[in-house]
């Protein structure tokens, strides 16, 4: 799924170029790169990887992964959230390959162990395989986070590759602090992270059951995947909602396999320190930087030179002809900030 906007991570991420097609470690990977790159050892090819985007986004996509067949780019004429995009990819994969099993992947994760990430990903499509439940992919929460995802788990239904697979009773989203802490405490709860396998026949039954109004408009659509104007047509109506929602959180058919990677999420500007070098004061610095008595910031300039002193927990990015200043703890209101750029005239900078 590689059609995500990025505002949270604005100005590094853009209107014109999202987060996913941006470079955030050392590795000159983008996301969207590294992301195909593990799709690629999953599926055991790149004619077995499918990318779906937004109709603006194909040439990005293009430039960045030049050896994807064109067939295998979907793209999809405006944004209607994952069920809509998983729909879509699952009704041209049911076209080729009727008892295929497939996985979905977000476009903008980072992983710090690949290995254990790959071995849950087999874990999870063995299980669905095998099954007719939908399966998710969970972490054990590493500390009471507001914003993530949670799944309730209940008893144990396999051990697949030495993964144990649970039933899945509840799905929560993004609750407060306090709530969080509980589910922590608790040892019931993991994280959800998007990441998902099922058979296309099961997935494609289940949204009928959960989203009729969807499934009957993408399987319209599915004569018109190489019209871009009719296509449009059968999307407008489309809801927009998320997988989990629509469908998830409806089943009693989900279950979850127990992850034992991590998972470096870049979010919001305040998790770049997930992944930039940090210097002895605990700064987490790319680009050219003066700092005089300043701990604890994340620095990012891809021009020029910034100069720091005195400042402690604070986000500096410049990027280009933005810059943006907050606190580290206000980071998540980057996205409002954004919404302001057109009420305020500066569409250019989206």
């Amino acid at each position: 799924m590689a059609g995500g906007q990025g505002t949270r991570l604005w100005p590094l991420s853009r209107e014109s170029r999202p987060k996913q097609f941006l470079s955030l470690t050392g590795d000159r990977r983008t996301l969207l790169q590294a992301t195909v790159r593990r799709a690629v050892e999953a599926a055991g090819s790149l004619e077995r990887v499918l990318v779906v985007a937004r109709a603006d986004q194909a040439g990005l996509v293009q430039e960045q992964l030049p050896g994807l067949p064109e067939m295998n780019l979907l793209l999809e004429p405006f944004g209607r959230n994952t069920a809509a995009c998983i729909a879509l990819a699952a009704l041209w994969i049911e076209k080729i390959s009727p008892e295929a099993v497939m996985a979905v992947f977000p476009s903008d994760h980072l992983y710090e162990d690949e290995n254990a990430w790959q071995a849950a990903v087999e874990a999870a499509l063995s299980y669905a395989s095998q099954t007719d439940s939908l399966v998710a992919i969970g972490l054990p929460p590493a500390y009471p986070s507001t914003g993530y995802g949670y799944m309730k788990t209940g008893r144990l239904l396999s051990t697949t590759d030495q993964h144990p697979v649970l039933e899945v009773l509840e799905f929560v989203e993004k609750p407060p602090l306090e709530q969080a802490r509980k589910y922590l405490e608790s040892g019931q709860y993991l994280w959800n992270i998007g990441t998902f396998a099922w058979q296309v026949g099961v997935f494609q039954e289940a949204l009928e059951r959960h989203l009729p109004a969807t499934y009957a408009g993408l399987a319209a659509a599915g004569d018109y995947l190489n019209n871009p104007e009719l296509l449009a047509s059968v999307y407008e109506p489309i809801e927009d909602i998320s997988v989990d929602y629509a469908v998830l959180e409806k089943e009693n058919r989900v279950a979850v396999v127990r992850g034992s990677f991590r998972r470096i999420d870049v979010g919001t500007l305040a998790s770049l320190d997930e992944v930039l070098p940090i210097d002895e004061q605990g700064n987490a610095t790319s680009g050219e930087m003066l700092l005089r008595d300043s701990q604890d910031n994340i620095i990012f300039s891809d021009e020029g030179l910034v100069g720091l002193i005195g400042l402690q927990d604070t986000i500096v990015i410049r990027k280009g002809e933005i810059i943006l200043v907050c606190p580290k703890d206000r980071a998540g209101e980057v996205k409002d900030l954004v919404k302001q750029l057109e009420e305020k005239g500066f569409q250019q900078y989206r």
